[in-house]
């Protein structure tokens, strides 16, 4: 089964003049963690000559999950 992009939430930014990441949170993630070794937040790896391409690799992120 494949996660459904609606079940996250994508923060594009700037790192840096022309290089835009994303960052990709659960909207459901519990307030507090009790399990250090749990994935909160996954951020593209790469920096993207745009925001709109930043937003696509974290959809695709999304769909792999």
């Amino acid at each position: 089964m494949m996660a459904q992009i609606s079940d996250y939430s994508i923060v594009t930014y700037e790192r840096k003049p022309g290089y835009w990441r994303a960052a990709v949170n659960r909207k459901d993630r519990p307030r507090s963690v009790v399990d250090a070794a749990k994935v909160l937040s996954i951020v593209t790896p790469d920096g993207f000559a745009s925001e709109a391409e930043a937003q696509f690799a974290a959809e695709k992120i999304i769909r792999r999950l």
